[in-house]
């Protein structure tokens, strides 16, 4: 981006505590009202919700009643499949089976994944995880005991600084009340 391009932002400066008492005053009013005019549109969602509510449900109950016929008849009549094929194209729509990504799973009730993992080193060794992980948890909950051996390992504690306002709402609100009457 060119530099005939860029837009400067302006940002207004505030010389005294006065002018950032006043600056707070507006923030916490703008914050007030973004609350009180969140609230009301969360009040229309929620009649809108409830005024469609029995309807979505309805909607909900008959779609899980047809969708469990359907698969039932097509469990129940596989010849009505074309050949090679997992899914039926009817006129408004198509029913079929998916096929799910592959996953390992238990053998039987006999196994566990301890038992599967020894039985795996033994029998197919290249398929063993062996990777070292830094266990970051435990070295910050440490910090202080590991200070000098930090820089030696590449690695140091950062932590940042962000600037935050919050602005007082429900005393700001009364006080609003106060000075308008």
């Amino acid at each position: 981006m060119s530099k005939k391009s860029r837009i400067k932002v302006v940002l207004p400066s505030i010389s005294s505590r006065e002018e950032a008492e006043a600056v707070m005053n507006d923030l916490a009013m703008t914050a007030n009202n973004q609350r009180r005019v969140t609230a009301l549109r969360d009040a229309a969602v929620l009649a809108i919700n409830q005024k469609f509510e029995a309807q979505l449900a309805a909607c909900d109950q008959t779609l899980a009643a047809k969708t469990d016929a359907l698969r039932v008849w097509a469990e129940t009549n596989p010849g009505e499949f074309p050949k090679g094929r997992k899914s039926i194209a009817f006129l408004s729509g198509t029913l079929g089976f998916r096929t799910g990504t592959p996953a390992l799973a238990l053998l039987s009730r006999a196994w566990n994944w301890k038992k599967v993992t020894a039985a795996v080193e033994r029998l197919l060794p290249n398929f063993i995880r062996n990777a070292p992980e830094v266990d970051k948890e435990a070295i910050l909950s440490q910090r202080d005991e590991l200070k000098e051996f930090l820089p030696a390992c590449g690695i140091k504690v950062a932590q940042g600084e962000s600037f935050f306002v919050e602005p007082k709402l429900t005393e700001v609100e009364s006080r609003q009340t106060q000075e308008a009457a």
